[in-house]
């Protein structure tokens, strides 16, 4: 029954036409690298400036093309002269199995993946828009990651940014601190004064001296707090800010939360200032502060 001649019908026509097509785009790659390896070799002789002139009157090549081939040998080459050194046995590697097209088609992936993505995908049966699809679905996969790995890195140095900057408030933090002991230290002094002044003219002449003195250094103390702990809010309030931003670029609902809860935060304040501001208006004058 195999003797028997095969029908001629159009499906075995077509596939008659591809495989002769197969086979001569894989003898195309053949000729294509041993082409390469010889204008490698030319172009290593020629003196500088020659290689365009000499590529053109000598074997009509531009130098596109000539790039291409010499690609194709650099890429290819051994190891398809290494599969031809076999005495035809079949090699288990994936490049010599490639034609022409594809493997032209894939110069578009780094050297190192190449022979993966062969055996992953089956290339060898692919057709020339399976494969070019394939290749570009994977370069626009490789492009997302580096995007995703550009945004990570942006976001590990806005995290270091922020920690540098968290760690130097709370150095500031600490100097104003050590400022205010010192300031009460200075209180303490002067009270210890008051105890030991003997003359009862001259006691309550310094004690008047030192209560004015006392209150100044009451006034500074309370100033140097307000102003350290203003610093901190208004420190607190920049890194606020810069979270609730890059909140609203990743995640709207949280956002719009978040600054709900400052708006109500914000109006607390602003009514317990109002009332603050309301009670020391009215608070009746003292004898003290009536001179002043």
């Amino acid at each position: 029954m195999s003797d028997l001649p095969t029908e001629r019908t159009p499906p075995v026509i077509a596939a008659e036409i591809n495989t002769i097509k197969h086979q001569t785009n894989k003898i195309l790659l053949t000729g294509a690298v041993e082409v390469g390896k010889r204008l490698k070799e030319a172009k290593a002789l020629l003196a500088h400036g020659e290689w365009g002139k000499w590529l053109e009157e000598s074997v009509s090549y531009s130098q596109s093309t000539a790039n291409k081939m010499m690609q194709l040998y650099e890429e290819y080459g051994q190891k398809l002269l290494d599969s031809s050194a076999k005495d035809g046995r079949q090699n288990s590697e994936p490049v010599p199995n490639l034609n022409y097209t594809q493997a032209i088609l894939l110069l578009g992936l780094p050297e190192e993946e190449r022979e993966q993505f062969i055996a992953d995908n089956n290339v060898a049966d692919m057709s020339k828009r399976e494969l070019r699809q394939a290749v570009n679905a994977r370069n626009q996969k490789l492009a997302e990651k580096k995007d995703q790995q550009k945004v990570l890195a942006e976001q590990n140095d806005k995290i270091s940014k922020l920690a540098g900057e968290r760690d130097q408030a709370k150095k500031e933090a600490a100097a104003n601190l050590q400022a205010l002991w010192a300031e009460q230290g200075n209180v303490l002094k002067l009270q210890r004064k008051l105890d030991v002044m003997e003359n009862e003219n001259e006691a309550a002449k310094h004690i008047a001296e030192v209560e004015q003195e006392n209150k100044l250094f009451k006034l500074n103390l309370s100033m140097s707090q307000a102003d350290a702990r203003f610093e901190l809010i208004e420190k607190g309030f920049d890194d606020f800010f810069i979270s609730i931003k890059e909140m609203a670029e990743s995640d709207q609902t949280a956002c719009k939360l978040y600054l709900t809860h400052a708006n109500q935060l914000l109006s607390k304040i602003m009514n317990k200032l109002k009332r603050f501001e309301k009670a020391s208006l009215a608070a009746p004058k003292t004898p003290e502060n009536q001179g002043e």
